[in-house]
């Protein structure tokens, strides 16, 4: 009993062996493929990037002092139409829209709180 043991042991590292071997003239292969891989995309991917920084920067960065005006007759249009009641005239489409961006705003702060204190459930106290 004991030599088919023996028999079997050497026979799993002969084949863990074997396997090694295939593993390690596998790798150079699997990293060049990697990298031609990864080369490729970032040639591919660089023109939309480069579009979508330049939209980047014009759409996400915050108002410029030019812009306060803008933001002011926001504003004031949104209390106005508050207080008049005007905003029940807002077709439902627009109304959806509206509802939806108010949403995906307060699923990103809750995201950011949840992020900010590195927990799901709450403070640790």
């Amino acid at each position: 009993l004991s030599r088919d043991r023996t028999n079997i042991s050497i026979e799993m590292a002969q084949r863990l062996a074997a396997w090694g071997s295939k593993l390690a003239s596998a790798t150079p292969r699997l990293v060049s493929n990697t990298i031609a891989t990864a080369q490729t995309i970032a040639w591919t991917a660089q023109p939309h990037l480069k579009t979508f920084w330049g939209h980047a920067r014009v759409e996400l960065g915050p108002p410029g002092l030019s812009q306060w005006p803008q933001v002011r007759q926001g504003y004031k249009k949104l209390w106005n139409s508050l207080l008049n009641g005007k905003f029940l005239d807002t077709p439902v489409k627009e109304a959806t829209r509206n509802t939806l961006v108010a949403v995906e705003v307060a699923c990103w702060f809750f995201i950011g709180e949840i992020i900010g204190r590195k927990s799901l459930i709450g403070y640790k106290v």
